[in-house]
């Protein structure tokens, strides 16, 4: 049997403590499963959904979902006005709305961590530039600029994700930035420096221990905002086009028959909110139980 080291005992321990922790927090544990179930509707959409998302069943348009009277059990949550089931629309919506903002935050999670960190370790007249080039970027909303680079392309979902990437890049590397500078301050940080631990055996050991909340946070915080300003880019018409059933561009499609058919804009607009509830509980649990165990 291979020897394993002390700190491999140390991570697997809090790996499961961890674990055993957030499972005694039912809702966030179903959170999780739902935000699961979210990833599997992305990945198999086209096999999940009754129908293709453009299918349209002529002499159906406009039928009121299932628990309506007029409603038919074979279009779920009704149809819009071309005909077309919006229960597949929006399963097949997941992919473009859900998987979209995920790789988007994946990517930004990665790529702004890894310059959050070397920003925030920097020293000097560095650092100082950096955290003034930073704050500038506050001033300004991530939907305005992700708007600003949005126009200076063709419209289309693929330009939107990296509008909203570029948008949110400076603000997610600030956040890492600032949070290890403040830690950089704290005085068990000095005494290791005096010591003469390296700035990696700081990071490792100390550090990214005591921002694994904030960091956790923020790319809850970044999933919320991509889902949202993907939303709306495609809103606006400068994300997804039709026919693609994007749950901003849904909302957009049939703005027209909010009192006519009001379920083809509510619905898209539910499946917005509770991906971001699903995201936001799931955060919670995850830092509750982060923050237990440190405590």
């Amino acid at each position: 049997m291979q020897d394993r080291e002390p700190e491999d005992f140390r991570e697997t321990f809090a790996f499961r403590h961890i674990w055993n922790t957030f499972r005694q927090d039912r809702i966030a544990l179903i959170s999780l499963y739902l935000f699961i179930a979210l990833i599997l509707t992305a990945l198999f959409s086209p096999f999940i959904a009754p129908y293709s998302s453009d299918m349209q069943f002529v002499g159906y348009e406009l039928i009121p979902p299932s628990w309506v009277d007029g409603g038919k059990i074979a279009y779920f949550f009704g149809t819009d006005d071309i005909g077309r089931d919006l229960l597949s629309r929006l399963i097949i919506g997941t992919r473009y709305t859900f998987g979209s903002a995920l790789i988007v935050v994946i990517f930004t999670a990665v790529l702004g961590g890894i310059l959050g960190v070397w920003a925030g370790m920097s020293q000097g007249i560095k650092s100082r530039i950096l955290g003034h080039f930073f704050d500038a970027f506050l001033s300004i909303p991530i939907l305005l600029i992700a708007i600003i680079i949005a126009t200076l392309m063709e419209a289309s979902l693929i330009n939107a994700m990296l509008a909203i990437t570029l948008a949110l890049l400076p603000y997610f590397i600030h956040e890492i930035y600032q949070a290890i500078q403040q830690e950089l301050k704290k005085e068990y940080i000095l005494m290791l420096r005096l010591e003469g631990a390296s700035n990696w055996v700081l990071l490792t050991e100390t550090i990214f221990p005591n921002i694994y909340v904030s960091y956790i946070r923020e790319i809850t915080r970044a999933f919320i905002i991509v889902i949202l300003d993907i939303s709306a880019l495609s809103f606006i018409s400068l994300g997804a086009q039709r026919p693609t059933p994007e749950w901003g561009a849904m909302i957009k499609d049939s703005l027209e028959l909010i009192y006519l058919a009001p379920w083809t804009v509510i619905l898209p607009g539910i499946a917005i909110i509770i991906t971001i509830l699903i995201g936001l509980v799931l955060s919670n649990g995850i830092c509750n139980a982060i923050e237990k165990y440190y405590r």
